[in-house]
């Protein structure tokens, strides 16, 4: 893999564009910077290989969270053993992402199940098996107020955005066919010529399920950006606990702040859970101090700053920050004890 990129102003604009629509045809991600569909598929294919960016493929866990099993996951191990949990859950395709956090747990995991007693076998089973855990604890989603596949890099001007609104309807239940689809989907802008090969079926009936999945809602894409390259550089996990009667007004607000890429309602005593970007260490105090004079309902009980993603919505990245591989999110693979 190639040294990590450092982007111009034409590579920003090519990922955000693709942030708002990640399958864009070429032609349309061309005219929309001013360049070829060739200079467009060249600058997002070096991006790529450096590690710098990719699209990925994964439920919305806003809905997922309405009819199936979001949670997160604390891991306190023994120093010693930390690399080897990583190692191993990185694999795990329930596992959708892995931070190794300065206090408090040595690991904090972000899983999506189908339903509650595949979330137990993965804790009881597969995590108890870990060597040199010492403990674990379970928060359970219960509403996604907001998620990463949402945050922007602000390359472009708003007049220039790309905004691909949801087409009105019922939204499909997950179907076997459609299971298939988002296996096939290691790479969120494969053709669908590709996923028609790797299903056995045919080009439309693809392109056909694939925007069913899209416009109905079951589907997120998300353009995942190397956080060293987007001017944000330091991530940060927040807890906090919030009066029922004043979460959802909470939490709305706080999705509108740009350093906000998850906001997560949880069950136990800290029934808030943030997830952040940040332009430097100084501001978590500015951003706690904003945040106790906007929105008073809300108490910070914890905070922490990530060491390592060693995980991010099925990317593996390595100690820079870098791509390296993408471990597809399949909620129903079978948990394996080892």
């Amino acid at each position: 893999m190639q040294d990590l990129l450092i982007p111009d102003e034409t590579d920003l604009k090519l990922v955000h564009a693709l942030q708002a629509a990640p399958r864009a045809s070429w032609h349309e991600l061309g005219r929309l910077l001013g360049v070829d569909p060739a200079t467009a598929t060249r600058r997002w294919q070096g991006l790529v290989e450096a590690g710098s960016a990719r699209v990925t493929a994964y439920p919305d866990v806003r809905l997922w969270a309405q009819d199936h099993c979001n949670a997160f996951i604390e891991l306190d191990l023994q120093p010693t053993a930390r690399a080897h949990a990583v190692e191993v859950l990185s694999r795990v395709p329930q596992i959708a992402s892995i931070s190794i956090v300065s206090s408090g747990r040595d690991l904090f995991l972000t899983v999506l199940t189908p339903d509650l007693a595949t979330l137990s076998r993965l804790v009881l089973q597969k995590l108890q098996q870990l060597p040199g855990l010492r403990g674990t604890r379970t928060h359970a989603v219960t509403t996604v107020y907001g998620e990463g596949n949402h945050w922007r890099l602000d390359a472009l001007s708003p007049r220039r955005r790309v905004h691909v609104p949801l087409k009105a309807g019922n939204r499909p239940v997950w179907k076997d066919h459609h299971r298939a689809v988002l296996r096939a989907l290691g790479d969120g802008r494969v053709p669908a010529a590709d996923i028609a090969a790797r299903t056995a079926r045919s080009g439309s009936t693809v392109r056909r399920w694939l925007n069913e999945m899209i416009d109905g809602g079951l589907l997120s894409l998300r353009c995942e950006v190397a956080q060293p390259i987007t001017g944000w550089p330091v991530a940060a996990t927040f807890w906090a606990r919030v009066p029922p009667h004043e979460l959802h007004r909470t939490a709305t607000a706080l999705t509108e702040l740009p350093e906000v890429r998850l906001c997560a309602a949880t069950t136990g005593a800290d029934n808030l859970v943030l997830t952040l970007w940040l332009r430097s260490l100084g501001d978590i105090q500015r951003l706690e101090a904003e945040l106790a004079g906007k929105l008073p309902a809300l108490t910070l009980t914890d905070r922490a700053v990530t060491l390592h993603a060693a995980k991010r919505m099925g990317c593996l990245l390595d100690d820079t920050g870098r791509i390296t591989d993408v471990v597809p999110i399949d909620p129903w693979a079978t948990v394996t004890p080892r």
